[in-house]
C-alpha cells in the first residue's frame, strides 16, 4: 500500500499526477477530484493529447 502525497490515507491505487505546487506526486481519488477541481494538475504527457484539459 501507498500513502496520497496530500492527506496521507494508505490506498492499494493511487493516482500518479503532475501537481503544479508537489511536482509527480500519488493520489487518492478524493485528493484527485479537489485538486482536479482547484485546477493544480498538469498534463503529465507532455501536453501533446487532449488526455488532459480541462
Amino acid at each position: 500500500m501507498a500513502k496520497c502525497a496530500i492527506c496521507k490515507k494508505e490506498e492499494n491505487s493511487l493516482l500518479k499526477v503532475k501537481h503544479k505546487e508537489l511536482g509527480m506526486v500519488k493520489l487518492c481519488f478524493e485528493c484527485w477530484g479537489i485538486e482536479y477541481g482547484n485546477q493544480n494538475l498538469l498534463p503529465s504527457c507532455g501536453g501533446g493529447c487532449d488526455c488532459c484539459r480541462f
